[in-house]
Formats: structure tokens, C-alpha cells, sequence
């Protein structure tokens, strides 16, 4: 059995498209995806029919991540600071009421049975809780592709096919191999046009509102390097050495000159 393993799109058509060619290109059987599919990029909508169209092809085990609940109660209601709230605002105008559906009845976690008693899990976030006769935990969140073993269960991350953090430039998937003999973890990473979603990034108002969200995004994809978190931890820290307890637009402004200076 052959998994193809995907991961954290975040709105990025362009590189999924790429990544489901070359995953038929080498083959495989069924289909996973570890979540978060919606904000940042603006073609979740487009993600979101993508992902339909394939699991009408082929057995598909889908859950969500932590943007898509964020979506999820941000319709519902939910209060977000203002850095998440434009973002999901952003992307909320550009979704249907079928997809936030489709997001909120997606799980949080699943598992799959293998033979021999053992199982797959799958989750979006990294877990290291017991989970009896689990082989595989497969998860994704940090947008880095790796492969490592502990306590006798071997953990998969395929990256992010939307936009990665772990240095590498392009859209990262995972084909996982499993047979009675051996397993086999294929590791890729896919080479596309980033300029030109950086060029369509441009024209949203993620990227010219006051947060300016897509700045740090647009960086991140040219280097593979988090610049929002990093963002994120400079204006905490400004916060923190300046005793600042409420939201400021002015220090985030401060807080990106730093970061992309």
C-alpha cells in the first residue's frame, strides 16, 4: 500500500496542483491529508474542490488543522486578535458557507487499521500519547518535512506543500510505502512558479491591509524561513521589554520593520 501524504496548503492552489501531478506521476493508493487547507493564500475555495475531486478518485483520510477550526469559529462567532482576525476575515469573503461546512465536519483525528493489529494515526498536530498499537503517527502544523522514531512508533511529517519553514523552497509531500516485507518513506520536494503567486499575493488585501500579513508570507516563500513567527516573537518581545498589555497596531508595524529590515 502506497499513501500519498499532504499537508498545511494554506490557500496555495498553485503548489498543490503541482505536488497531486508529480504524486500520480510516481504512483500511489491512497491518500492523506494531515490539515490545515484554508488562510494565508487566496484559493482556498479552490483547495478545498481540489481535495473533493480526489477523494472521489481515490480512498482519502482527511481531517482538519488548527487554521480550519480557526475559520470554522471565526463564522461562528468567535473574537481574534486583530493580526488573525484579517486574516481569517480575508479568507472567510472568499469561501462558501459549503465549505465552512465541509471544514467543520472534517475530524480532528484519525486512524487507520493495518494488518497485524497495527494502526496509522493521523493528527495535525505532533502527539506523543500513548496510542495502543499505533506503527505510524503521521501530523504536520510545523511545515517542516521530517521522519523519526521513538518508542517503537515511527513519525512522518510531510511538510507543507502551501509554504514551508524548514529552508527548503518549493512544496514538500510524502509517499509512504508499506508492504509485508518492508516500509519505504519517499520524501519530495516540488520546484514551482512562486513569483507568480507572490505576483497574485500582491493584489489581496492580506497583503496591502494595515498588517500586511502577506509581506511576511511573501518572504517566507522566497527563503522557506517562518518570517511570521518571527514576526510574532519581535513584537511579543517589544511587548514584553515596553510592559504593553493591549493590541498595538504601532508596535506590530515596528515589530515587521525589524523582522524584514
Amino acid at each position: 500500500m502506497r499513501f500519498a501524504i499532504i499537508s498545511d496548503v494554506h490557500g496555495n492552489i498553485k503548489a498543490l496542483k503541482e505536488v497531486l501531478k508529480l504524486a500520480e506521476k510516481v504512483g500511489f493508493d491512497e491518500m492523506i491529508w494531515c490539515g490545515d487547507y484554508v488562510t494565508d493564500f487566496p484559493s482556498g475555495h479552490e483547495v478545498i474542490e481540489t481535495i473533493k475531486i480526489y477523494a472521489n478518485k481515490y480512498k482519502s483520510y482527511i481531517i482538519k488543522g488548527n487554521r480550519d477550526n480557526n475559520l470554522v469559529d471565526f463564522a461562528n462567532g468567535k473574537k481574534f486578535e486583530t493580526k488573525q482576525k484579517r486574516n481569517l476575515e480575508y479568507t472567510y469573503n472568499l469561501l462558501t458557507k459549503e465549505d465552512i461546512k465541509w471544514l467543520e465536519m472534517l475530524p480532528d483525528n484519525i486512524e487507520i487499521e493495518l494488518e497485524n493489529n497495527e494502526k496509522i494515526y493521523i493528527s495535525h498536530e505532533c502527539t506523543y500519547k500513548n496510542i495502543l498499537n499505533c506503527k505510524y503517527k503521521l501530523y504536520g502544523h510545523s511545515h517542516r518535512q521530517c521522519d523519526y522514531n521513538r518508542d517503537r512508533v515511527k513519525y512522518i511529517n510531510p511538510g507543507s506543500v502551501g509554504i514551508t519553514t524548514d529552508g527548503n523552497i518549493g512544496a514538500e509531500f510524502v509517499i509512504l510505502e508499506i508492504t509485508n516485507d518492508y516500509e519505504k518513506i519517499e520524501q519530495y520536494i516540488v520546484k514551482y512558479d512562486i513569483a507568480e503567486v507572490i505576483n497574485e499575493l500582491k493584489t489581496q488585501p492580506i497583503y496591502n491591509d494595515d498588517i500586511k500579513w502577506g509581506k511576511l508570507l511573501e518572504k517566507e516563500l522566497e527563503t522557506g524561513i517562518d518570517y511570521p513567527k518571527k514576526c510574532v516573537k519581535e513584537y511579543e518581545r517589544i511587548c514584553e521589554d515596553n510592559n504593553l498589555t493591549e493590541e498595538s497596531l504601532s508596535t506590530w508595524k515596528m515589530a515587521m520593520e525589524i523582522i524584514l529590515k
